[in-house]
């Protein structure tokens, strides 16, 4: 009896587990592919191949059918200052060899021109996916990569061969029809491609208004690209910016190369923490900790000392460490009249510390006669070159004599420095530079602003601000960063740069981190007003909202009804994507339908949001997975691996497919190929559908500001605008609700475009 019940129990529930799983199949096969209708217009169907065109919103795979649809040829619309693409699929019936392809200007009235330098022509290369980013995902090869066309090539018989084919239109272009021809050849076979681009009366502005933030992480820039000096990462890097800009888009930090550089005048030790507890004689000692295992850490006397050749000096101390035992080193280096270090003139000696104040000295009997000036160095442990020996000591009343004087040639030897003397001295020349180029000629929106002595941190963990030597809380530290924060304070609005900067220091808090970035963000705020406080949410909330300028939201966290109350107070708010949110939600990945990073930009609109981030555009090996000798070849494996948050070393986490990585090196093979690559980066499909999308969020500025001026006689087409700009549910009602087929939103684009043009007249 008891088993004829469970039986009877179990055989629905088998029922109900396969329904699931028949549909979730279904809805897994729909999200993975775009749309269940054709895609693209046959263009010829002869004996040598197959050539079709669909606009530049699709991913086509390597085995898509070829459309039934046909079409006589590529037809576009465009407006002035925008780039337009689209996909050419060449599919052979035989292998063909040595396939050229040629682009025509394109002619329009007037015999107005748009030259054939503007049309630019990239390889659709493919990914292996070998394990999905999750269950919408799909094992295979999945487009991604976009190489330029650099001449003939081949094309494999009954496999597509895709071409990504853009068209930038110029701002001063003509409003009107355009034709021109694209030629596609191998041997014998040719065929002529008509082009038609219809060019709107408007033009998109130079400006961008959707702000963004495109993390480039200039060491792997470094490591892929074999660069050697400062000046050849300046100049590749730069590439890589303009490749964002050219794309409306933003690099978190356009100015880690160019520092603003700080010194405090009055102060004369670096490196550790001027602490008071313990100390061996009046208010302060000096804290040097090492907490690396890929680093000495150090502290050091500021200024190089003069010295005299051939007479004796001595170092004396009083020092006290963590552990009794623990090994410490003293260093004194010397340098030539050039300010050569001289290797050879090292005095290093390793002392056994004690957990109670030792004193300690060092005799020189002298010093040879090229060296003219030392400098000091306090290690907390034994120096080694990997640095991978920790623990942490304490120093205090450092003397250093010098032949046979008495007299104490350093300077607040004993930590005990008048805090009214300091004063924090800014060099702006290198910031100014970098800040020229990318605010002022690149023009872009927005910067991360990094400062010297915040905090930092993240749910993970966190660490407290440094400013001099002095602890966040203490005085000092507030006197100090008060006085540094208004200098480029000034010097921003000075300049014009005021407002583009944000500042990003703490990443993604949970509650327990909440009183601890209230109170670095109100540390800024006190001591100016006028910056912008930047902070990344994945659990949004009123608790921590209110002390910053910009929130930004992981975006299946958005909520608009907040983004909308908290906006009319003044606030702005962007949100973000990365390794979340996954399926059926908005994503990122390579391994998902195309239309994600376009439609995006089309809720991000409706939901108020003024702008997007990132985490990184270049993510293309986890140093946790891969070493150094060996780096991850993201040409070949799309999948991106957890870093960081005390992930062990060799322990593999997948994020997802494509996840931080919208460009590719231009190395294929960082590992073996050591030729130094002095040119920018390839870019991706996800990368030009993004532009599509931002140039679609323009599009919706420009009707509403049509809308807006639109005169009397206007009336009617202003309220069809109106209309348009309140996107109907029909294409989303939320991040996770969304229309899969990228012809319904052309279609919707091409309304919105039409309107603008009408209400331009």
């Amino acid at each position: 009896m008891i088993m004829k019940n469970s039986l009877a129990e179990t055989g629905p529930r088998k029922v109900q587990w396969w329904i699931g799983f028949f549909i979730f199949y279904l809805f897994s096969m729909a999200y993975s592919r775009e749309t269940t209708t054709e895609k693209g217009y046959l263009l010829v169907s002869d004996s040598g191949a197959e050539v079709w065109w669909m606009e530049g919103a699709y991913k086509v795979m390597k085995d898509d059918p070829a459309p039934k649809i046909k079409s006589a040829g590529v037809r576009l619309e465009c407006a002035r200052n925008e780039y337009e693409p689209f996909i050419l699929v060449l599919r052979p019936r035989e292998r063909m060899t040595a396939v050229t392809v040629e682009a025509s200007s394109l002619f329009g009235p007037t015999g107005r021109e748009i030259p054939a330098h503007e049309i630019s022509i990239c390889h659709v290369e493919y990914v292996r996916v070998v394990v999905p980013t999750d269950e919408a995902g799909a094992r295979g090869d999945w487009p991604d990569p976009l190489p330029t066309y650099e001449g003939p090539f081949e094309a494999t018989a009954g496999k597509n061969h895709s071409l990504w084919i853009t068209i930038h239109v110029p701002k001063d272009a003509v409003p009107g029809e355009y034709n021109g021809s694209l030629r596609l050849s191998s041997g014998e076979w040719k065929k002529d491609i008509p082009i038609s681009l219809k060019v709107w009366k408007f033009a998109l502005p130079e400006e961008t208004h959707l702000r963004s933030a495109f993390g480039i992480n200039t060491v792997d820039i470094r490591r892929y690209h074999n660069l050697e000096t400062k000046e050849e990462l300046e100049t590749v890097t730069d590439l890589y910016y303009q490749t964002l800009r050219a794309h409306r888009l933003a690099p978190i930090s356009a100015l880690s190369l160019y520092p603003i550089k700080t010194r405090i005048k009055g102060l004369t030790w670096t490196g550790g923490e001027f602490v008071a507890d313990p100390v061996h004689g009046g208010r302060r000692s000096l804290k040097v900790e090492d907490n690396s295992v890929s680093a000495s850490a150090e502290a050091a006397y500021f200024e190089q000392l003069p010295v005299e050749p051939n007479a004796p000096a001595r170092l004396s101390w009083f020092a006290r460490t963590e552990n009794e035992g623990q090994p410490y080193t003293v260093l004194i280096q010397g340098y030539d009249e050039s300010g050569r270090h001289l290797h050879g003139s090292n005095k290093l000696k390793v002392f056994k510390g004690k957990t109670e104040w030792t004193n300690e000295r060092l005799e020189i009997k002298e010093f040879l006669p090229q060296i003219k000036t030392i400098s000091l160095h306090f290690f907390p442990t034994l120096r080694d070159k990997e640095g991978t020996l920790t623990g942490t000591a304490y120093f205090d009343d450092i003397v250093l004599t010098a032949a046979g004087r008495e007299e104490n040639l350093l300077q607040s030897g004993d930590m005990e420095m008048d805090l009214e003397s300091l004063s924090v001295e800014v060099d702006f020349s290198d910031f100014d530079r970098g800040a020229r180029r990318y605010l002022d000629e690149l023009g872009f929106n927005a910067f991360d602003l990094y400062l010297e002595g915040l905090g930092s941190g993240s749910f993970h963990s966190r660490r407290e601000g440094m400013f001099g030597g002095f602890r966040q809380g203490t005085p000092e530290y507030d006197r100090l960063l008060s006085q540094y924060l208004r200098q480029v304070e000034d010097h921003l609005a000075a300049n014009g740069w005021l407002g583009k900067e944000y500042i990003y220091w703490f990443d993604e808090p949970d509650p327990k981190d909440y009183p601890f970035v209230r109170e670095g963000m109100m540390n800024i705020r006190r001591a100016a007003p006028r910056l912008t406080r930047f902070i990344t949410e994945h659990k949004p909330g009123p608790d921590i909202m209110d002390v910053s300028e910009i929130s930004c939201t992981i975006f299946h966290r958005v909520d608009p009804a907040i983004v909308a109350e908290l906006s009319r107070r003044g606030r702005e708010f962007w949100s973000y994507l990365c390794t979340a949110p996954k399926a059926p939600w908005v994503t990122l990945f390579i391994d998902h339908p195309a239309i994600n990073l376009r439609i995006w930009l089309w809720m991000s609109y409706k939901f108020g949001l003024k702008g997007i981030l990132v985490w990184r555009a270049n993510y293309w090996t986890s140093d946790t997975v891969f070493p150094e000798t060996d780096l991850q070849n993201p040409w070949e494996d799309p999948m991106s691996y957890t870093v960081g948050y005390s992930t062990p070393y060799g322990q593999v986490i997948y994020w997802g497919n494509g996840d931080g990585r919208f460009l590719y090196p231009p190395n294929r093979n960082a590992s073996r190929d050591k030729k130094k690559y002095l040119i920018g980066p390839t870019s991706s499909v996800r990368l030009e559908i993004l532009r599509e999308g931002v140039e679609d969020y323009e599009y919706f500025l420009l009707l509403e500001k049509a809308v807006s001026e639109a005169l009397p006689r206007k009336r009617g087409e202003a309220a069809k605008g109106r209309k348009l700009l309140q996107i109907p549910e029909s294409l989303f009602r939320s991040g996770r609700e969304y229309i899969k087929d990228p012809r319904i939103l052309l279609e919707y684009r091409k309304k919105v475009a039409a309107a603008i043009d009408k209400l331009s007249d």
